[in-house]
């Protein structure tokens, strides 16, 4: 009889611990690859300011990801469409269809269908807003001395209303109204050089083979399964699952904290597979799978060396901030030789691998560089670098980049050029 009991016990354990709930799980998975909020992955520019003694920060540059924007309009239109399951999901809970939670269902039912979401507004959101307004405010606290005299600044981003709209919050953010921002370049574009000859580029043909074979792996298959279980659909297709995960991805804010209810569909194993789907998007075609991304990665490093250099001989600027695609952070990345996983496989997903599109280049993701001036140094000038506000410790050792070794890493950078564009046309 106790023995009965004891199996008895452990089964409805059992039945409890695998009815995953999502409105309760106490750490939910925030790595939803380029669509990731900043907030989830962010650090704070305030406290993690590198102090060296006898060195004083004299000049700032900074590259940033346009913040959070609304979804393109063939994006924006398949979610729209899975917005229609949600009826559905919700009647085959109550046929006893479905393994989501009473709670879940409840918070999908709830959910505020906001039609101005889907309408290829070619803006960022007002989350969008905000991060960049923030991103702006702990940046003039971090410098104050640098932040204050801002006559000799630079500020631009690249073509676009999300991209303008975010570099004008950022600037507003630094709480100068007099600050100038110079219009976008209509013509080539150095924080956007690939968009000079990406209609002669064609996509990496071996992005689409991975994703492709990746699709047809049992890592994929069963969280495709998986989810057709927990909304109690027959059948979903690949395009329903990425329409739901864009769901999910593009209504959570990571300002209010708030996670949405359309990621309750998905178990934290289901957003690793598919956020795996979008880093092999990312490497391939923005990465080390296309040699070109390094070149196309050089100019605007190219930029930060002139200007630092500028500085060191009594010119350059104080301030340098552009805003501009995911796809240039990639590429900088690729040409500084971080994240390098080698090649990637379909067959093979590596939990620990390096080359992550959540943090690298989710919304109003970036890489500052801050030049420091010292005085008890042989060496007299530094460079520290950041990402997401926090430092970097991989571009040089400790995380501190004598002047020699900058010069030795990025003064190459100048001679890039994009003349093998005008032959692939």
């Amino acid at each position: 009889m106790q023995l009965i009991f004891v199996n008895l016990f452990l089964s409805c354990i059992s039945s409890v611990i695998g009815n995953f709930c999502y409105w309760n799980t106490g750490c939910p998975y925030k790595y939803l690859s380029s669509e990731t909020p900043y907030n989830l992955v962010r650090g704070d520019i305030r406290d993690s300011v590198v102090k060296l003694n006898g060195c004083e920060p004299v000049s700032v540059w900074g590259i940033f990801r346009h913040g959070k924007r609304y979804p393109e309009a063939t994006t924006g239109k398949t979610m729209q469409e899975a917005v229609s399951l949600r009826q559905d999901i919700i009647s085959s809970y109550q046929r006893g269809h479905s393994s989501l939670c009473a709670q879940d269902i409840e918070n999908l039912h709830n959910w505020q269908y906001d039609p101005t979401i889907f309408e290829d507004k070619q803006d960022i959101t007002e989350e969008g807003r905000k991060e960049m307004l923030f991103l702006g405010k702990r940046f003039r606290e971090a410098f104050p001395k640098i932040m204050n005299d801002l006559h000799d600044a630079n500020f631009r981003s690249a073509k676009g209303m999300w991209l303008e709209n975010s570099i004008k919050e950022f600037v507003k953010g630094l709480g100068n109204p007099n600050l100038v921002i110079d219009p976008p370049k209509t013509a080539f574009d150095d924080i956007a050089p690939y968009l000079s000859c990406e209609k002669s580029l064609d996509s990496n043909p071996k992005m689409y083979t991975e994703i492709e074979k990746y699709l047809n792996t049992s890592d994929y298959l069963v969280v495709k399964d998986r989810i057709q279980r927990r909304t109690g659909k027959e059948k979903l297709t690949i395009d329903n699952v990425s329409a739901l995960y864009n769901l999910c991805r593009y209504t959570w804010s990571g300002i209010d904290s708030t996670t949405s209810p359309w990621c309750a569909l998905f178990t934290k194993d289901d957003l690793q597979v598919l956020e795996y789907e979008e880093d092999l998007k990312h490497y391939y075609e923005n990465g080390y799978g296309l040699s070109i991304n390094e070149i196309f990665g050089g100019m605007p490093l190219a930029d930060l060396w002139r200007n630092f250099d500028r500085v060191r001989s009594g010119e350059g600027k104080k301030l340098v901030a552009y805003v501009t695609h995911a796809k240039t952070l990639d590429q900088i990345y690729t040409a500084l030789g971080l994240f390098n996983d080698t090649n990637p496989k379909a067959a093979r997903r590596d939990a620990d691998r390096k080359w992550r599109s959540s943090i690298m280049s989710g919304y109003s993701a970036n890489l500052v560089a801050v030049l420091n001036k010292c005085t008890n140094e042989v060496d007299d000038y530094n460079i520290v670098f950041y990402m997401n506000e926090e430092p970097i410790r991989s571009i040089c050792a400790d995380g501190v980049c004598s002047w020699l070794e900058f010069e030795h890493k990025f003064r190459s950078f100048v001679n890039t050029n994009f003349d093998f564009c005008q032959f692939l046309n």
